[in-house]
């Protein structure tokens, strides 16, 4: 991993500071302890923004300016203010599958990771000057306690001429301009087309004989070979079909084309997490009946049981070392209580209706109407590449940017390899800010670049951030 520069190096070079201003802050620090950048701020040596800048630049992370800021106090519900004042976090926007999280010290994984599994939110991390952070903290939960009448907490300076408010969050990020080039919304431009089908007519496979085809079909979803094995002789024994994955875009095809009565799925696999694939399985309209037990030997405890249950909507959860035997009667248990009553029967062509009915609108430059059919799409059918990135462009074409870059996540995710989308998520996070992000999206869509004119293009574009 490499070295990061010193924030006083940094500062020096921009000239925002000299040689003695720094040793004065170092002083400080070492008698008042706290970040060197809050002591810098604190005794009026570097302007706030400067500061921000440099944090920014040392991290490659998006800086977030609190003193410019308007943040909804209803998102603090999210996490305890205990958990706030230790861990110096602040929740700044939620959206239904993202957090975005002021952090004194984005380092901190384990506070990233634990902020994700308990809100069951992917979590963006913005870095804040500590002495800020800690002040925005105490006043925005003491008021959220107080005063149930306000909604907002106003920075001092949001409403100054100076202060760039972000539309979709109210949030002053600081960042530098970048050139646009290109979002794959021009004047004209088609659709990429996705080869996969909508139709799910399944093949037969060569060499099954009928008899197995009509057996209750579990899938097992783990990337150790020897629990596939145990649980494949185990369930085989007890009259299943079974059919297996070892990574997370083969369970989410595994599920798509074979649509098993049951998922026995581990936490921690390739690709895409166990959790974001048993999301996937229940939000969707079509597939979202089917029972799901989560298995992990990671995330140990009754309360991360409850958590898989009630945020990821598992049917039951399963530590490892297991024992076979409670985990094939849960099995069976689930299996004879039948679809819940909220379950539907989907028109396995809906999806490609609402589809083919959205990328119509968006044509014709009807959005809202084209975001409400590609959405009924992404519940009929969550594993279609093709919605989620007919969606995403939608979301582009409204400036709905964080909507945009979740879509084309989700594009992504489950095709890894198509140009497009990869070249719109590295434009919207080096334009967020998102630098560490921006690289590694502007590598990968050097890899899938689609002649030496475009590669030469996302060259370019990635040295300017190496």
């Amino acid at each position: 991993m490499a070295q990061k520069t010193p924030i006083g190096k940094i500062l020096l070079e921009k000239k925002k500071i000299n040689q003695d201003e720094l040793g004065r802050a170092i002083d400080s620090q070492k008698t008042n302890g706290g970040r060197l950048a809050s002591n810098l701020m604190d005794l009026g040596l570097a302007a706030e923004e400067d500061l921000l800048v440099a944090l920014g630049e040392q991290l490659g992370l998006p800086a977030i300016d609190l003193s410019k800021s308007i943040i909804p106090l209803r998102f603090l519900d999210l996490i305890p203010r205990e958990i706030a004042e230790g861990s110096m976090i602040l929740p700044l926007k939620v959206e239904p599958d993202r957090v975005l999280l002021a952090m004194s010290d984005p380092g901190k994984q384990s506070v990233v990771d634990e902020v994700s599994f308990v809100t069951g939110k992917k979590v963006d991390a913005y870095v804040a000057l500590e002495a800020r952070l800690k002040n925005v903290i105490r006043e925005m939960y003491s008021l959220h306690a107080r005063d149930s009448e306000i909604e907002f907490y106003r920075g001092e300076r949001s409403d100054s001429a100076e202060a760039q408010v972000d539309p979709d969050g109210y949030l002053a990020v600081v960042s530098q301009d970048l050139p646009e080039p290109g979002m794959s919304m021009e004047e004209g431009e088609e659709l990429i087309t996705i080869e996969i089908s909508t139709d799910d007519e399944i093949p037969v496979e060569v060499g099954k004989e009928a008899s197995d085809q009509d057996k209750v079909t579990v899938l097992v979803v783990d990337d150790e070979e020897d629990i596939v094995h145990l649980l494949e002789k185990a369930l085989t024994s007890e009259g299943f079909r079974v059919i297996s994955a070892s990574r997370g875009l083969e369970a989410l095809q595994a599920v798509k084309q074979h649509k098993p009565a049951l998922v026995l799925l581990d936490a921690m696999l390739p690709e895409i997490h166990g959790f974001e694939i048993c999301k996937k399985i229940k939000s969707s309209k079509r597939f979202g009946h089917i029972p799901v037990i989560m298995i992990s030997a990671v995330y140990r405890g009754w309360r991360y049981a409850e958590d898989v249950k009630t945020t990821y909507g598992a049917d039951d959860y399963f530590e490892k070392p297991f024992r076979i035997v409670p985990l094939l009667r849960k099995v069976r248990e689930l299996l004879n209580a039948g679809p819940p009553e909220t379950s539907q029967d989907v028109d396995p062509q809906a999806a490609g209706e609402a589809y083919r009915r959205g990328v119509g609108l968006y044509k014709e430059k009807k959005f809202d109407q084209a975001e409400k059919f590609l959405r009924e799409a992404c519940a009929l059918d969550p594993f279609s590449a093709n919605v989620h990135y007919a969606l995403a462009n939608v979301m582009l074409a409204k400036n709905q940017l964080y909507d945009a870059l979740r879509e084309y996540e989700h594009t992504v995710e489950l095709k890894p390899d198509l140009f497009a989308p990869l070249r719109n998520l590295a434009i919207l996070y080096q334009k967020k800010g998102f630098r560490n992000k921006a690289v590694e999206m502007w590598e990968r869509s050097l890899r899938c670049s689609p002649d030496d004119k475009t590669r030469k293009e996302v060259r370019e574009q990635l040295l300017k951030l190496l």
